[in-house]
Order: C-alpha cells, then structure tokens, then sequence
C-alpha cells in the first residue's frame, strides 16, 4: 500500500506534514514535498546548470568504476531508492550485463506513472535488464528489501545530504536491519569544498533553485489552498560551515498567513521569517565510513573527482545479539523489582484483604504470578520438582476462581507468597542460563515463554495498584521513588487532529512480543475522522458534571442509564467534594484540589460515552484509536510507538509506576502521533466503542484463556497504556479489554468526531 499514490492521501500527508513543520521551533518544511511534477522538472533543469556540478560528476565517476564496483559487489540484484529515470544507473546495469549476461534491477519511486514510463525505457534499451519497478516510500522499501538477495542498494544524487542529525542515524539503522551480512550500499555524496563553490551550486545565476524553492509554495497553493503570494518569498542559501551543510530557506518579505483548509489550521509568518525548506549536508569519505561503522558496515570501496565521491559499504556479520535469555532475565528480574516495590509498604492485613469483589486480594495476586510461572517454564522446559505444584493450582486458577471468591479462598501468608515467588523465580533464571532459549518449541524460541511470564506479572502489578488505590481511600500509600507527575513545558494547544480517510495495516504479526489478540496484521479502510490531541481533562469533565451531566437521561445508553441508576454516582470513582464545596482527588491516601490540566482518570466507559455524547462527539473505534497512534502516512508503516520506532524514554510518555499519577495533558509533545495526538501511550488508558473481538484470521495462542474465551461478552477495548503500565506490555497494537461499568482501571478516554 503506498500511502501517497492516491491524490487525496497524497494531499492529506502534505497538509499535515505542512502544519508540523509550521508549529515546530525553527520553522521547517520536509524537503520530499520540493518534488511534484513541476519540482522534479525543475530539478532536472538544475541538474543542467553549470553551477550544479554534483551530477556530472556521479555519472562520470559511474561511467568510469562501473566495472570495478561490479568486481567488488559481485552479483546481486540492483535497488534504487529514488530512482527518477535511472540514467547515471545504466552505468551500473551495463557492468552487470558485461558480467553475468542478465541484470536485475528494482528502481523505487514514489510516482508509480513515473515509474512505469522509465521502466519501460530502460527495458527498450537494455532488453537484458528484468526491471521490477516499485511504487513506494523509501521507508517501505528498505522494510521489503529481504525479498532480494543478494542485493546492491544505491542511494545516488547526493540525496544522503538531505538528512542530518537522528535522521542519518535513523537511515543508516534502518538500511542494516533491512540488509543481510555481505549485501552493498552505494552512496553517492558530496565532498566538503569551498563554500564558494557551494553557495553557487545552490543559488544559480539563472534563478532556477530559486524558481524550485518557490514551487514548494506554489504546490502549497495548487493542492492545499494556501492563497500564498509567491512574490514575497525568497531563496536563501548559504553555506553553513560549522555544520558542513548548505542551508536553504524561504524568507518572508512581507507578512502572510498560510492557511490549510483540510486541517483548518491557520498559522502567521512575520516579515522577514525564514522557513528550511532543504538542507544538503556536505560529507568527508572517512567520517562517513565511521558513521556507517556505527551501524554494521565495513567500508569496501570509495572513488572520488576531489569534489563528488561514491563510497561502496559492505553490511558486516552481525556480532551475536545478546542472547534471548539474557533479554528475558533482564525483564523478568526489572519486572520483579516492581513487583517487590509496590508490595513493601503494606502490611498483611492490607495484602490479604479483598476491598472489593472485582479485585482480587493482592496475596491471591502474588500466588497466582508464581503460579502462572511455574506452570508455563513446566510445560516449555518439561520439568516437574518445582515450588508451586500441581495440587495448588486450582487455587490460583482465575477461570475456576473467580473474583468474587478469592477473598474467602485458604490464602497462604504473605511471607509465604513471597518465599514461593522467590523460589520459582530462581528456578525460572537456573533454567535459561543451563539450557538458553535456542529452541525449535515455539514456548521456548526467542524466549517466548519467558517474556510472557514477565509482561503477565507487569499486568497484574498494575491490577495490584489498582487495589491499592480503593485500600488507601483512608491512609497514605507512601512507594518508593515516587515522582511527581510531568507539567506541560509550555501551554499546548488543544483541539482536535485530522485523520484522513484511506486504509492503514492494523495490528501485527510479531511472534513474540505481541499477544495473540494483536495478530494478524490487517488492512482496515478508515474513513476521515478527528480525535482529540489530548486526552479529557478533569476540567473539562467537570464542565459535564456541572452542567448536571449525570442526571440527563438523553446523554446515556440504556445500558448506561441503568447502570448509573444501580451504582448511583454522580461524578469519576476518586472524586471527592471539600467542605469549602471544591473538588479534591484522592490518589493513594492523598487528597488534593484536582489539577485541571490532568486527563481525568477512573471513569467507567458509560460515562466516557456519556461524556462524549455531551460534547457532541462520541468515542473513537479502536481501529480509528489504532490508526491515529501508529500509522505513518508519509512513510506507508505503521509505527510500534506513536513517536516511532525510538524505544520509550520518560520525556516521551509517563510510563512505569514513576508518578502515580497522570501528567499534565500536552506534557510530552515529543512523544506525539503522525498526526499530532498525544499522550496516546501512557497517562491513562483509553476507552474506545468498540468491543472486545478477534481479528480476522486470529488462533489462539499459546493459550485460549487468554484472549479467546473473552471475546464477544460485552467488553470494552482500552489502548494505549497508563502511569501505571510497564513499558514492556505497551505499544500501539496492544489491546486492554474490560467491562462498560468497570472504574478501578486507570482509564480515561479522548473523543472523535466525523470531519
């Protein structure tokens, strides 16, 4: 699926990618959108000028190593991202050809009517060439590119330049996982020369770089309706030395406002504001070759004029990745330090109390770890002598014991739950440092079983913090390491994101980190939507409960309604009135004025909808949650985390047991979606309508207990993840499920809308 082959997709991507480089610090415009039709012909014109020396030089230094690359590389399969009309790579193809009498080439381009008139030139031409043409993102191809091997990927044009900072990084890191040990990368880079040179390369006499800097405006006006006056924007260039890179800027020469209807966004742009619109980064052979080492290549070959070089890297064997059970340990010993942390402060009357039917009491919760453990390493590694056996696990069996009777169940002490937790666990670690993971058992490969056993205990200490809650309505929880919850860095703007219509791959096929209830990956057709940027605040819930949100029969399904006649509550499960008649929030023991910026938390999904219908919106379908979190449009992949593929850091979500509490809605603008919405991990779990179901073409796995024998009973799907989730559950496909009525959870919800 390329994301930008449709017109309106195409268009959508654009308005977006527009609006999040006018609301970022400097202002910056993504370089890719300088290349519609009338760019690219531009672009073939400055290919022309006598000051564009950059491809001359490739094509001469292609022309003249063609075959000493062919030596170095051997034979493989020719990809180019980028590929345009592929004239410099007929070099390439004809070395091929004079080798091994027949060539294969993969050209990649965005434009698939680009695609097929060059590839249908280049077969009248070199009839020996199979040509496989493929409409795609850069990002799409390098995830396909195992489908060819051996394999030459070329990156011509000095197009490297074009990425600076992370983003080299994040080319580099996803070409490795995308090649295999002894497949190539051809780069072709410009060399660091005097700036002279330089700043005439980018700033013509003819005007024709200014004419292809003003175009991006022009396209902003043609698909976007933008209305700029394209006469008061001017090329920059100049040559920033202490970077190495020319820097190309549009300058507003009188006040304008660009306005993108699609979004309904507006933004202001002073006279004399300078807007990046391309930078071209300037390279040394040698600092490259370290930056490339950085990330498993070996530097095979390099020629270069003085001025232009093309630089031949081998992908390295990979050293061995740490060991499966070595990442397993690791989870499971961070996983039990929480564990261990949570429980500490309470005594044994609070461990053994059941305060409410719905939760279990927290000794039943530790056994019932231990025992899910010793259960699963029994049945992956076959052995029997372990601390919890058989003849116990009736007890902690949550489909034989229900929740409603584990308070009256033969509980053992809670020193005694803690000894037999601590000797499964050693048992557990003893296992996978004798025998590791190396396995053909699916249970055993890449440390399934393992892994699992840690996220199933991250997921009930997250229950257990749910108990806590409810037991410390009347005293202090004082946990250690407690942080204070995260405040917005400065005032964000909140309203509602834009989705556009269009399919998007749901869900995963990842074996292991995954639950069976995220796979299979899916194709879903969305239709346009908008979703809140932020979560719902307590402010603006308690706008709800003042407009007597909870006494108006119209807001509320009949499910609902009975339900609130039953429970008969008036505002969120933690919200308590003050003499002074303030709301005041109790957070384990601790009351406190409710803090407006903060999601508002423990709301069962009757009142998230009820909410929602109130604010004449209604709540978002998980596939619309999905959609919003983790699809990329520009790049056609879904994003494991709505931020990318970066691992989780504090400042992009509030994560992990560290504040107890939510952080202040638009306190992690870094950890923002595709489409701007954020806080989508973390903070609070998320009610969507839709109910608990299987994916077309689910199996149960490694277990139906899990997933399947809940599907279809009336629960809700919550996404994203709270304060209180460990890193290692969340990610954009995880699916949370629990009953419309259910408060304990620490579930808030954001609202949609149709456009």
């Amino acid at each position: 699926m390329n994301p930008l082959d449709a017109p309106a997709l195409r268009r959508a991507a654009f308005a977006l990618a527009v609006a999040r480089g006018l609301d970022a610090t400097p202002r910056h415009l993504a370089c890719r959108w300088l290349y519609d039709a009338e760019g690219s012909a531009l672009f073939e014109e400055i290919t022309r000028l006598p000051e564009y020396y950059l491809t001359r030089a490739e094509d001469a230094l292609l022309r003249a190593h063609a075959a000493r690359l062919r030596r170095h590389v051997g034979p493989a399969t020719l990809v180019e991202l980028g590929a345009g009309s592929a004239a410099k790579t007929r070099h390439l193809l004809r070395a091929w050809l004079a080798a091994d009498g027949r060539a294969r080439y993969v050209p990649v381009d965005i434009s698939a009517e680009h695609l097929d008139v060059s590839a249908g030139a280049l077969r009248a031409e070199l009839p020996g060439v199979d040509v496989a043409p493929r409409a795609a993102t850069y990002e799409q191809a390098l995830a396909a590119l195992g489908a060819e091997r051996p394999c030459l990927l070329l990156f011509l044009g000095s197009s490297l330049g074009n990425f600076d900072g992370d983003e080299l990084d994040d080319f580099f890191a996803r070409v490795a996982r995308g090649l295999a040990p002894g497949d190539h990368l051809l780069l072709g880079i410009d060399l660091v020369k005097d700036p002279a040179v330089l700043e005439a390369a980018y700033d013509d006499a003819a005007g024709v770089t200014a004419r292809f800097t003003r175009n991006l405006f022009a396209r902003m006006n043609r698909e976007l309706g933008t209305r700029l006056a394209l006469d008061a924007i001017a090329h920059v260039s100049h040559y920033d030395v202490a970077r190495e890179r020319i820097e190309i800027h549009a300058r507003l020469l009188r006040e304008q406002v660009v306005a993108l209807p699609l979004l309904g966004r507006r933004f202001r742009l002073a006279r004399g504001e300078q807007i990046l619109v391309e930078v071209s980064r300037k390279f040394r052979v040698d600092t490259l070759a370290a930056l490339a080492g950085r990330h498993g290549f070996d530097a095979a070959d390099a020629v270069d004029d003085g001025a232009f070089a093309l630089v031949l890297l081998r992908r390295r064997d990979d050293p061995p990745p740490p060991a499966a059970h070595l990442v397993a340990e690791r989870a499971l010993t961070t996983t039990r330090a929480h564990t261990l942390a949570l429980v500490a402060p309470l005594d044994d009357a609070r461990l053994t109390r059941q305060v409410t039917p719905i939760l279990s009491p927290i000794v039943w919760d530790l056994g019932h770890v231990a025992c899910f453990e010793s259960q699963w390493m029994r049945t992956a590694w076959g052995w029997d002598d372990w601390p919890v056996g058989t003849d116990v696990e009736s007890l902690y069996d949550p489909i034989v014991q229900p929740r409603t009777v584990r308070g009256a169940l033969p509980l053992p002490r809670p020193d005694d739950a803690r000894a037999t937790l601590a000797g499964v666990r050693e048992r557990t670690l003893a296992l996978l440092r004798r025998d590791g993971c190396a396995s053909d058992d699916p249970l055993r490969a890449g440390a399934l079983v393992p892994l699992m056993i840690a996220r199933h205990e991250a997921q009930h200490a997250e229950t257990m913090l749910q108990a806590i809650q409810l037991l410390h309505d009347d005293a202090r929880y004082e946990p250690a390491g407690r942080e204070p919850p995260r405040r917005a860095p400065v005032p964000r703007p909140g309203g509602m994101a834009l989705v556009p219509a269009g399919p998007f791959r749901m869900g995963t096929d990842e074996p292991v980190r995954a639950y069976d209830n995220e796979r299979p990956a899916h194709d879903v057709d969305v239709a346009a939507f908008r979703l809140d940027v932020h979560p719902v605040t307590n402010a603006a819930f308690l706008d709800f409960v003042d407009d007597g949100g909870y006494a108006r029969r119209e807001l509320w399904t009949e499910d609902g309604w009975r339900w609130l006649a039953t429970a008969r509550v008036a505002h969120p499960q933690q919200w308590r009135r003050a003499p002074d008649g303030r709301w005041h929030e109790l957070h384990f023991g601790r009351s406190a004025p409710i803090a407006p910026d903060q999601p508002v938390v423990h709301v069962s999904w009757y009142e998230a909808d009820a909410y929602a219908r109130w604010a004449g919106k209604r709540l978002p379908t998980e596939a619309e949650w999905e959609k919003a979190a983790a699809w990329d449009l520009e790049t056609g992949l879904a994003r494991p985390f709505p931020w990318g593929d970066a691992p989780w850091t504090p400042e992009r979500a509030t994560l992990g047991q560290r504040t107890f509490a939510p952080s202040a809605a638009g306190a992690h603008p870094s950890g923002a979606s595709f489409y701007g919405c954020e806080q989508m991990v973390g903070d609070v779990w998320e009610w969507t309508a839709s109910e608990f179901l299987p994916y077309p073409g689910f199996a149960a796995f490694p277990y139906p207990e899990y997933s399947a024998v809940h599907f279809g009973r009336g629960y809700k799907v919550l996404r994203g993840g709270s304060w209180a989730t460990q890193p290692l559950v969340v990610s954009t496909t995880f699916r949370n499920w629990d009953l419309p009525e259910r408060r304990q959870i620490f579930a808030g919800f954001r609202c949609a809308c149709d456009p």
